[in-house]
């Protein structure tokens, strides 16, 4: 199995997020009232600088009706 870094992870989290987002077209206001996340906390995740909590995660999987793997693959550990 191939490891990530953390930074590498919170990359790949970003880039398919953005990339969520445009396929089911929301934008940030849209998913941080579905998510029950804020605008600003969205922004964060977009711009690659932070990573979401395993809840956060899950807010964002039902607001986006999608599965965790297609947030951040199973198959990358973090190290």
């Amino acid at each position: 199995m191939e490891t990530i870094s953390e930074l590498e992870a919170i990359e790949i989290f970003g880039d398919n997020l953005r990339d969520l987002m445009e396929d089911v077209r929301i934008n940030q206001s849209e998913l941080a009232k579905e998510s029950r996340l804020t605008q600003c906390t969205i922004s964060k995740y977009l711009n690659k600088q932070s990573m979401p909590s395993m809840k956060a995660i899950m807010n964002l999987c039902y607001a986006l009706n999608c599965d965790y793997n297609d947030l951040l693959p199973d198959y990358y550990l973090v190290r």
